[in-house]
């Protein structure tokens, strides 16, 4: 870990996949209160346009992004070590890597499979695993996964996704009871429809799609990436000390019904 790591606040909050998306959004929200963040990323310092541009035009200091797979659990161990070496104490831990594919169940293929079983369930169990014991020295430590509506709301084209992150609502269920006796809390975000680079490429090939999201939405609008970082901000603050286990729905009132009937 470099000098300038060594030199930074003490307390600190970790974001995997925060170099783009609704991580890089919660990365920023999360140094616009004052934080000390760490990102990781499979990138790493490639192609951070992004981020550099935010980091400049909101006046932020930049966070320090490191190259990790969260589905490498000795390059996680590595990073750890490098933070306990450098006196680093993980005030959160937000799990917010993922990727989806979008394949008909019966035409989607076993690699596709794994590769979202693997960064969306197990990078961040892995992830929280690893990074838990820096976060849990002391109490009021802060854990928060980014699920996803599906886990709740089926859709087309996402089984093996909506699996994935059923499976982060109750990890952290579970994980919730086992850490809160330690004085931590352990929350996921369920994100609705969100415009991110991820969805904005699939969006501008099916505009009808995009349309269709909204007209269901009952604000009448799609979500944005800020929606769900103050979200993050909040399950990671005082205010938020007695939610614990719970899946925060972040959706504009999507999976509270609809009125087609």
């Amino acid at each position: 870990m470099s000098n300038e790591h060594e030199k930074s606040p003490k307390d600190a909050v970790l974001v995997t996949g925060g170099t783009t998306g609704i991580g890089l959004a919660i990365s920023l929200r999360f140094l616009a209160e004052g934080k000390d963040v760490y990102t990781l990323s499979r990138r790493g310092e490639d192609n951070v346009e992004e981020l550099e541009a935010l980091v400049k035009e909101r006046g932020l200091p930049r966070p320090h992004v490191l190259k990790a797979d969260v589905a490498d659990r000795a390059r996680l161990v590595e990073i750890a070590g490098e933070f306990e070496q450098a006196g680093v104490r993980l005030r959160a831990v937000v799990g917010s890597a993922g990727i989806n594919i979008r394949e008909l169940t019966l035409a989607v293929s076993d690699e596709a499979i794994r590769s979202i079983l693997d960064i969306n369930l197990y990078g961040l169990i892995a992830t929280f695993q690893v990074f838990g014991p820096l976060a849990l020295q002391r109490p009021g430590s802060r854990f928060i996964a980014i699920s996803s509506l599906n886990a709740i709301h089926g859709m087309k084209l996402r089984a093996p996704y909506s699996a994935a992150k059923a499976g982060v609502a109750g990890f952290v269920r579970a994980l919730a009871i086992e850490w809160g006796p330690l004085g931590a809390t352990v929350n996921s975000i369920a994100p609705g429809i969100i415009e991110t680079p991820l969805t904005r490429g699939y969006m501008a090939a099916h505009p009808e799609r995009r349309a269709a999201g909204i007209a269901h939405t009952p604000v009448g609008r799609l979500g944005s990436v800020e929606d769900i970082a103050h979200a993050a901000v909040f399950l990671a603050s005082e205010g938020a000390s007695f939610v614990n286990g719970h899946t925060l729905v972040v959706d504009g009132g999507l999976s509270a019904g609809s009125s087609w009937w």
